[in-house]
């Protein structure tokens, strides 16, 4: 993983769980990190580890954008600057799921979106991205297994991970300049460093980011592509990938967003759509039913009349 020169931009293309900004010019940056000096890594010590992938229009092909978490049959969670962001606004319908493979090659289960849900106070990355988190709807949910089943989320928001070893994967850029893009799923482990030294490592952002958790670890580092993906802590979800630095070298740490922080707006936004579905499965019974009494009606009149004609 790595980042491409010494700017910082939001690694919407990222194999670990790192985005780089540079205030000054983000809106045109690469939005795009991914893993650099981490190994290979097996689909079935990562099951869900997802790839978001996008089209421009209906008809293109899909390539890889971001990484994602699977955290319900239905339900991936990635960071909002991937799938919601000015100048990379995509629409569902041209938004799919991957997953069941360490390659991205030999994905066999291709999932279509049913609905975005960007975080609704996410700000300009002029302030530094803020509530940097996206939920994708899935149109048909999933079959758990080996390869593929959901991750817990990290819900103690009030715990120190300081020092604490944890895990970014990804299938972002593996050479800081933006030209190798692996196949394969990679994964990198790097320690939680305190968040007041974070901070003064990106002194670029005017604001920085609330709800977050950093890593370093000597040069390893995210890069394009690898943003949205999960940072893993104890078997949780306890990251998710928004920025860091262009030159991916772990010069700088890598930032995510911190989820138990972002607990209750998920459960709260999962528990909507759950609720409109059983609404509108209601309605359409509700209908049926209707229609169904006034066909009956109509075929009951209809005999009464060719009786009184009689």
């Amino acid at each position: 993983m790595g980042l491409l020169g010494n700017t910082k931009i939001y690694r919407v293309f990222i194999v670990s769980a790192f985005v780089v900004i540079y205030i000054a010019s983000i809106i045109a940056a690469d939005t795009s990190v991914k893993i650099f000096n981490g190994g290979d890594a097996n689909i079935e010590n990562h099951p869900w580890m997802v790839s978001v992938q996008s089209r421009g229009y209906e008809g293109d092909n899909f390539t890889h954008l971001c990484g994602g978490a699977i955290i319900d049959r239905s339900w991936v969670l990635t960071a909002a600057h991937c799938v919601s962001f000015p100048n990379n606004i995509h629409e569902a319908k041209n938004l799919r799921v991957v997953a069941g493979s360490s390659f991205l090659s030999q994905m066999k289960t291709i999932i279509p979106l049913k609905s975005v849900h960007a975080h609704p106070d996410i700000l300009s990355p002029i302030y530094g991205v803020q509530n940097d988190l996206s939920l994708l709807q899935l149109k048909t949910p999933l079959k758990f297994g080996l390869t593929i089943n959901k991750i817990d989320l990290d819900t103690d928001i009030g715990k120190n991970y300081t020092g604490e070893v944890c895990t970014i994967s990804g299938w972002g850029n593996t050479n800081g300049s933006g030209t190798n893009y692996p196949d394969r799923l990679q994964v990198v482990s790097m320690h939680v460093v305190p968040i007041d030294y974070c901070k003064t490592s990106h002194p670029g952002i005017y604001s920085f980011p609330k709800n977050t958790i950093c890593l370093q670890d000597g040069k390893k580092d995210s890069c394009n592509k690898d943003s949205g993906g999960p940072m893993v802590c104890s078997k949780k979800l306890v990251g998710v990938l928004s920025f860091g630095v262009a030159s991916c070298d772990g010069r700088s740490p890598s930032v995510h967003t911190r989820v138990s922080a972002y607990t209750d707006w998920i459960k709260k936004e999962m528990k909507n759509k759950r609720k409109n579905k059983k609404n509108d499965k209601k309605d359409k019974k509700s209908k049926n039913n209707k229609n169904n009494n006034n066909e009956k009606k109509s075929k009951k009149d209809k005999k009464k009349k060719q009786k009184e004609e009689k």
